[in-house]
Order: C-alpha cells, then sequence, then structure tokens
C-alpha cells in the first residue's frame, strides 16, 4: 500500500526534519492512525516528492516533525494543460476543482462571462485551494494546480495565443478535441457557462485565435466537459 501523502511547503535535504501543519499532523495520528517510525510521502506542489518517517516531536504550534530519507523530482505531466472556465453553480465548482485538480491541470482561471450565473471570484479562496490539494494528494500527484485571477474569454485567448498555447474552445459544432490535441505541448481549454458564451463572446475568441473542439454531439455541464477534455488528452499522451 502507497504511504499517506502530505502537503508541505517545502521539503528539506535528505537527513534533515520536515514539519507536518498542526492539521496535517492531526490527520495523520487520528484518521490515519498513523505512529512514530511511520512512512509517509511529502509533496510540495511544485514536483518535489519525499519518503519521510514520522517522528514523536511536537513543537509549541502542533506541528509534527517527520525525518526526511529520501527526496525525488517528478516531472510536470505533458501536455501542459490550462483550464478558463465559468464558475458553476453550487457543489459542482467542488466537482470542477476536483477535476483539475487529479488531472494536474497546470492552471485554472476563472471566467468572467456575459452569460455567467456565478461570479468569477467564487472559485478562489482557501476552500478552493484546500481541494485543489486534497485532489493532488489523493491522485498520487506532484503538481498543485494554480488558480489565476479572473479573465473575460477573450482576454484568456489573447493570452493563451501570445504564450505559445493551443487554444481551444469546446463546443460540439468543432472538429474532433483529440484530433486537435494529438501533437500539442501545451493546451488551453476555454468552457462556458450554462448559457453559453455570447455570440458577441465567439466572434472575440475566433478573432483572437481559438479554435472550437468537440468531445461529441452532446453539450455537456461545465465540469464535466472540463474533466472529459482533460482525462482524453492525458489518456492521450500516457507515458
Amino acid at each position: 500500500m502507497a504511504a499517506p501523502r502530505f502537503l508541505l511547503d517545502s521539503i528539506p535535504p535528505e537527513g534533515q526534519v520536515a514539519w507536518l501543519d498542526r492539521d496535517e499532523a492531526r490527520h495523520a495520528l487520528g484518521s490515519r492512525r498513523l505512529g512514530p517510525g511511520d512512512p509517509v510521502d511529502l509533496v510540495d506542489g511544485h514536483g518535489t516528492v519525499a519518503l519521510a518517517h514520522l517522528g514523536t516531536e511536537r513543537d509549541r504550534d502542533g506541528n509534527l516533525a517527520v525525518t526526511v530519507a529520501q527526496v525525488r523530482q517528478v516531472p510536470r505531466p505533458t501536455p501542459a494543460l490550462h483550464v478558463a472556465s465559468a464558475v458553476p453553480k453550487g457543489d459542482r465548482l467542488g466537482w470542477l476543482l476536483d477535476a483539475v485538480g487529479e488531472l494536474a491541470v497546470e492552471s485554472l482561471t476563472p471566467l468572467d462571462c456575459q452569460h455567467s450565473v456565478k461570479p468569477a471570484d467564487r472559485a478562489g479562496g482557501y476552500r478552493s485551494r484546500r481541494i485543489l490539494a486534497e485532489a493532488m494528494k489523493q491522485s498520487r500527484g506532484a503538481w498543485l494546480t494554480r488558480i489565476e485571477a479572473p479573465a473575460t474569454p477573450q482576454a484568456f485567448a489573447v493570452g493563451a495565443v501570445a504564450a505559445g498555447h493551443r487554444v481551444l474552445l469546446l463546443d460540439p459544432r468543432g472538429a474532433p478535441l483529440v484530433d486537435q490535441t494529438a501533437h500539442a505541448t501545451s493546451v488551453a481549454l476555454l468552457a462556458g457557462p450554462e448559457g453559453g458564451f455570447s455570440e458577441s463572446e465567439l466572434v472575440a475568441l475566433r478573432d483572437a485565435g481559438a479554435s472550437p473542439a468537440s468531445l461529441g454531439p452532446t453539450v455537456l455541464r461545465v465540469e464535466l466537459a472540463v474533466a472529459a477534455a482533460c482525462g482524453a488528452i492525458r489518456a492521450m499522451h500516457r507515458a
């Protein structure tokens, strides 16, 4: 069985002591029922993973000492995935965050669309970052998805094209997604709100260089469309 994985801001060199914060320590000793000497994985969200062993020392803040045994670097998954998405209602935002976190999406940009049902800044904050961290750990990943500042669809597309990404707009009327990403090294995906992008937004996206890409004939909810698209790309490019 794989060792439980815990997130740290930074991981020291082999042989040195790191500290699980109070919440992670409580999880390790409580629900995971770990004890001194038990192995754990440490991850910093930037590709560093370490095998470590729980200690017994606690500091005044309740942080728990762990001794680092082995450190390795995990390359970022390819192609790089950048998602720009309208913010869905209710618990569906959590499902969206779970999907991009587990599929090692490099960045998530909340979109401020004309037909948006929720404000774009709702995707930020502590809870969203916590969901992304838990998704990364659950999937045994090493790279944490970052949440970018909200943007309009056009602004995101212009920036993504300038950065050299293959920019695709999820749309059932487009060419198949898999055909357009087969040889891509970096992909930027745009997913619109429940009411879809407005006509003026679609024109602006086309003018910016975004191409429509289809996952099939059905219209999917935003969180499912993002998960399906990223999953298809990851499966197609698996090592």
